[in-house]
C-alpha cells in the first residue's frame, strides 16, 4: 500500500508540532488527570466500603453464632432440669450475668408464658409473650433470631432464641437473649466501633428492612425503604454501588449480608467527600505545568517522539531482517515524511535480495539422510550468509546424554529410531525462519536468527523437556544437553559462536547432564 508523502521537511515539521501541542498537551493533561483520578477516587472508595461492610457483616455474624451457642448449651441444661424452678431460674441469672452479650433472659413454656425471666425488672413472670416477640420461635420450634421490635418495657430489641426439648424430642418451650439497640451492649459495639473514615456512615436493617443500627438513633427501628443496596444485600450479595439519595445526593455504598439472621449490612460515603481531595489535586497538576522550562522540554521530547515513530520501527525490523514476515512489516511501516520512506525503500531491497538468497541456499542445502534435518555444510552457509549481513542470531548446540549406552544396550537400529525421534522434536520446537541441522553423532544444532540469547535459552527449555518427558520408542526415556551462544551486534565468527556454544555444552555435561547452560 502507498502512503501519501506530505510536502514537509523535518524541520519545519518540528516547528508544527511543537505549536500544536502546547495547546492540546495542557487541555488534555488536565482532562486526562482529572478523570483518572476521579475514577480511581471512586473505586477505591467503592471497594473500601464493600470491605467494610463485609468485615462488620462478619463480626455480627460471629456475634450472633457465639450467642447461639451460649443459649444452646443453656437449653440442653433447662431440658435435664424442666421441672425444677430452682435450676431454672440458676440458669437464668448465671447466664445474664455472665454473658455481657445478652441484657436480659427470658424463659417460657411451650403456650409462650413467661415461666423466667431475669433481671425482671418488668415482673413479666407468669404473662404471655406478645406475638412480636417469642412466638416465632414457639411456632417454628428452631433458632431464630428476631427483626427489631418494641419490648414490653419501650426498649427497642432483637430476640436471640433458643427451642427446648426434653429427651425424647418433645418440645418444651424456648429461652432468649435480647439485646437492647438503644442501649450499650455488645452488639451495638461490634456495629458501632468500627467506624475506619472520616464522613462514613454504616447502619444494619433486619428481613423486614426496620433499621437496627444508625448513626442517628432516632431512626432505630424505622424502615429503611427505597435503598437498592439494601434490597440486594437481603438476597445474599455483597458488593458495592453507586447511589443517589432522594435528595439528589450521591453515595458510594458498599453492602454485605449476615446470611444467619438475614440481616443486611450498608455503609456509605458521600461521593462529593470522597471526592474532596480532587480539587487541590488538580490545582497542584496545573501549577506543576506551568513552568517554560518543563513544558518546553515536554513539547519537545513528544515532537522528537513522533517524528522519530518510523525510524523506530524500521530499526526494530532490521534487528530481524530474516524472519519470513519483513516484507509485510516494512509495507506496514507509515513511513510518511521524506527521510522515513527513502529508508524504507532501501530496506525493501536489502530484504528482497537477502531472502532470495536464503531461500536460494535452503534449496541448493543438503539433508541428513537419517533425520532429514540440514547438514553440516547447510548450517555453515547459513552462519556464513548471516555474518557476512551482520545480523545477530542464537545458537543451540545439543547433545543426547549417554547415547553410547543406546546402541550399546538396544542396537545401532535403535539408536537411529532414538535420532529420528529427536530430530521430529527438534522439527516441531522450530520456527520459521529457524534451521536445525544435525551437527553429527547424536549432537544437533538450532540456528535462530533474530533471536535474543532470553528467548534462546527458552526455546532450548522447551526441547530439554519436551525429549525429558516422552517415551522414545524402544529405548524408554532419553535426556539431552545443551549449550547456548549468540552472534550480538559486535563482530563475532561463526567458529568463534559454535566453540562458545561447545564451551557451554560442556559445561552442561560436566554439572549432570539434562540441562541447558549458556
Amino acid at each position: 500500500m502507498r502512503h501519501r508523502l506530505l510536502p514537509i521537511n523535518l524541520r519545519g515539521l518540528i516547528f508544527f508540532v511543537v505549536i500544536l501541542s502546547v495547546l492540546a498537551t495542557l487541555a488534555n493533561g488536565l482532562i486526562v488527570a482529572y478523570r483518572i483520578q476521579r475514577d480511581a477516587l471512586i473505586h477505591s472508595t467503592l471497594d473500601a466500603n464493600s470491605a467494610y461492610a463485609a468485615k462488620v457483616a462478619s463480626s455480627i455474624g460471629d456475634f450472633l453464632l457465639a450467642a447461639q451457642s451460649r443459649l444452646k448449651f443453656s437449653a440442653e441444661v433447662l431440658s435435664a432440669h424442666w421441672d425444677d424452678p430452682a435450676v431454672i431460674r440458676a440458669e437464668a441469672m448465671r447466664l445474664q450475668a455472665q454473658d455481657a452479650d445478652f441484657n436480659s433472659i427470658v424463659i417460657v413454656d411451650d403456650k409462650g408464658k413467661v415461666i423466667q425471666a431475669y433481671p425482671d425488672t418488668l415482673q413479666i413472670v407468669g404473662s404471655t409473650v406478645r406475638p412480636d416477640g417469642l412466638q416465632f420461635v414457639l411456632a417454628k420450634q428452631r433458632p431464630l433470631i428476631s427483626g427489631a421490635y418494641v419490648s414490653v418495657g419501650g426498649n427497642q430489641v432483637v430476640a436471640i432464641s433458643q427451642p427446648i426439648f426434653n429427651a425424647s424430642g418433645q418440645f418444651l418451650g424456648a429461652i432468649a437473649g435480647s439485646v437492647y439497640l438503644l442501649k450499650q451492649s455488645t452488639l451495638y459495639s461490634v456495629i458501632s466501633n468500627h467506624f475506619h473514615q472520616e464522613g462514613t456512615s454504616a447502619w444494619v436493617t433486619d428481613g423486614d428492612r426496620r433499621l437496627l443500627y444508625h448513626p442517628d438513633q432516632k431512626r432505630i427501628g424505622q424502615e429503611a425503604n427505597g435503598n437498592a443496596a439494601v434490597a440486594v444485600a437481603l438476597q445474599g450479595s455483597s458488593g458495592s454501588m453507586q447511589l443517589n439519595t432522594d435528595t439528589g445526593d450521591s453515595m458510594l455504598t458498599g453492602y454485605a449480608p449476615v446470611p444467619l439472621a438475614n440481616w443486611a449490612v450498608v455503609v456509605q460515603l458521600p461521593a462529593d467527600r470522597a471526592l474532596a481531595t480532587l480539587g487541590q489535586l488538580l490545582k497542584e497538576v496545573f501549577q506543576g505545568m506551568i513552568p517554560a522550562g518543563i513544558i518546553g522540554f515536554g513539547l519537545v521530547f513528544a515532537a522528537a517522539a513522533l517524528i522519530a515513530r518510523p525510524l523506530r520501527q524500521l530499526s526494530a525490523i532490521a534487528r530481524q531482517l530474516s524472519t519470513t514476515d519483513t516484507i509485510t512489516q516494512l509495507q506496514r511501516v507509515h513511513a510518511w515524511y521524506h527521510e522515513a520512506s527513502s529508508i524504507r525503500q532501501a530496506m525493501l531491497t536489502g530484504v528482497q535480495l537477502l531472502q532470495q538468497k536464503l531461500g536460494q541456499l535452503a534449496q541448493e542445502a543438503q539433508s541428513d539422510p537419517l533425520t532429514g534435518l540440514a547438514n553440516r555444510r547447510a548450517m555453515t552457509d547459513v552462519l556464513e550468509l548471516l555474518e557476512h549481513a551482520e545480523q545477530p542470531y542464537s545458537l543451540l548446540l545439543l547433545d543426547i546424554d549417554h547415547f553410547k549406552r543406546v546402541n550399546d544396550s538396544f542396537g545401532h537400529d535403535a539408536g537411529d529410531s532414538a535420532l529420528q525421534f529427536i530430530s521430529e522434536i527438534l522439527k516441531r520446537n522450530s520456527r520459521a525462519g529457524d534451521l536445525a541441522c544435525r551437527y553429527g553423532g547424536e549432537e544437533f544444532v538450532l540456528v535462530l536468527p533474530s533471536t535474543s540469547k532470553e528467548v534462546a535459552i527458552a526455546i532450548a527449555e522447551r526441547i530439554r523437556e519436551t525429549v525429558a518427558a516422552s517415551e522414545v520408542p524402544i529405548v524408554g526415556e532419553l535426556t539431552l544437553s545443551a549449550g547456548v551462544a549468540c552472534r550480538g551486534t559486535e563482530a563475532s565468527t561463526p567458529e568463534f559462536v559454535l566453540r562458545q556454544a561447545d564451551a557451554c555444552l560442556y559445561r552442561a555435561k560436566s554439572e549432570g547432564r539434562n540441562r541447558v547452560i549458556s
